[in-house]
């Protein structure tokens, strides 16, 4: 080898590491910036406040074209962070704290209501740190509330959660921002969750015993074996099927995945010997979970096609511009779900969000009939018989 190619070759290797060296170092510096605590725990900020806005704002307007009846749907909002939860949108609370519905465990302190942006907001210190509202539905008074993080405590929460989970090395530099961007940093992001939640207060509203027993089946979870490797390569086969549901374009290609799905989760069931009550736990976490986050991905979805314009202060303060990531974001979720985790209820969520982008093909009216509490697979079988 000539001394030119030597010379030229080390050039390369050590701009290379050059380059190596000096995203670690920017990467050290972006993950400390990542607070460890609320920056005032005590008040909820003008941006959340303005993110709870445009989050009515998106299903008031288009929650109608993801299930009749969505649109007109009132939210209420509990949002909390490490030391507090807030109720907006709940008129002056008499009892104690919050009902984590459907249960009947009260959590919380006393009700408070707090000087700040927009309408009369409430604060209720939590006494534990380990009873939280949680992210999903709670109880204040006689009224169901959607719960959920603060954006600003989700980034926190779910830092410091994948933190202790990496490697040592690699925990320092991992790209924490960048990978929460599409799930709670962007605006849109943050928004689409609370949708999520919002669609659970619709639910629960709409049919309260089928939510109530789909919720509360939950507990089978330590039953289900997640970790049997047969099962897991078997529901890997399953949504490998299920995600060829984000390349159709008519009902005939609808029709052929549904029945080669339907095949599939027999042959998975018949070979994993699950019970009646593990199948039964299968359906109702779809019709709860699956069909909540059908409607989050496809309202932002929606959104995105319609080019639909944020109010003038999401644009402004949150810099939400458009909703145009939100497609994507559906196209990525369901060309890799078949990626997802084998280790917990991740499993029924994207096959039940799939199961409904069949039925949207198969059976116009679906979403009705699911509110009224049938199971996704039977409708699909339904309508390819």
């Amino acid at each position: 080898m000539s001394n030119k190619r030597k010379t030229f070759i080390t050039g390369i290797l050590l701009t290379l590491i050059g380059l190596c060296g000096i995203s670690f170092i920017a990467l050290l510096v972006i993950n400390q910036s990542i607070p460890e605590s609320s920056q005032n725990p005590h008040v909820l900020s003008e941006n959340q406040i303005l993110l709870a806005g445009e989050a009515h704002h998106l299903i008031s307007e288009l929650g109608d074209e993801v299930f009749p009846g969505w649109s007109a749907e009132p939210t209420a909002w509990v949002f909390y962070n490490e030391v507090a939860a807030f109720a907006v949108g709940i008129e002056a609370p008499h009892s104690r704290g919050w009902v984590m519905y459907p249960r009947t465990h009260r959590r919380g302190g006393e009700w408070q209501p707090i000087s700040n942006l927009g309408p009369t907001i409430f604060r209720a210190m939590i006494d534990d740190p380990q009873k939280t509202p949680e992210n999903f539905v709670v109880k204040v008074d006689n009224q169901i509330a959607a719960s959920f993080q603060t954006q600003e405590y989700a980034l926190i929460y779910l830092y410091q959660l994948m933190y202790t989970d990496l490697p040592p090395i690699l925990r320092e530099v991992f790209p924490y921002r960048l990978f929460f961007q599409d799930l709670i940093l962007a605006p849109e992001a943050y928004i689409s969750s609370l949708a999520h939640e919002a669609f659970h207060v619709f639910q629960a509203n709409r049919n309260p015993e089928m939510f109530e027993k789909a919720e509360l089946v939950a507990g089978l979870d330590k039953q289900y074996p997640f970790d049997d490797d047969n099962l897991s390569s078997d529901w890997i086969k399953e949504l490998k099927i299920l995600q060829q549901a984000g390349s159709i374009s008519n009902r005939e290609e609808a029709a052929e995945v549904a029945r080669q799905f339907l095949d599939s989760r027999s042959q998975r069931r018949q070979s994993a010997q699950l019970s009646i009550l593990l199948l039964d736990y299968e359906r109702k976490r779809e019709w709860l979970e699956g069909t909540a986050k059908y409607a989050e991905l496809e309202i932002g979805k929606i959104a995105a096609q319609n080019k639909f314009l944020p109010l003038p202060d999401s644009n402004l303060k949150l810099g939400l511009k458009t909703y145009n990531s939100r497609e994507k974001f559906w196209k990525t979720q369901i060309t890799t779900m078949s990626k997802t985790n084998m280790d917990g209820e991740t499993l029924f969520y994207y096959s039940g969000f799939a199961q409904g982008i069949l039925l949207d093909y198969l059976m116009p009216a679906w979403k009705v009939r699911v509110l009224e509490g049938e199971y996704l697979e039977d409708l699909l079988a339904e309508s390819i018989r």
